[in-house]
């Protein structure tokens, strides 16, 4: 399990919500791709993008 599974899992935030979360803030991706994306299979520059304000929401919630 990657990192940011295990933080998501300890907040209960699920893939789902993380999605919704990401269209808030501009960021449009789909399931199978952010499923892809956190288990490092897609690494294109898009990804980045995607973990960086990943880890940005999980450190907001984090620090709650």
């Amino acid at each position: 399990m990657s990192q940011i599974q295990e933080r998501m899992k300890k907040l209960g935030i699920k893939q789902v919500d993380m999605i919704l979360e990401l269209r808030k803030r501009g960021i449009a991706v789909q399931p199978p791709e952010m499923s892809s994306i956190i288990r490092g299979v897609y690494t294109y520059p898009k990804s980045k993008r995607v973990l960086d304000e990943v880890d940005k929401i999980l450190t907001e919630r984090e620090s709650h």
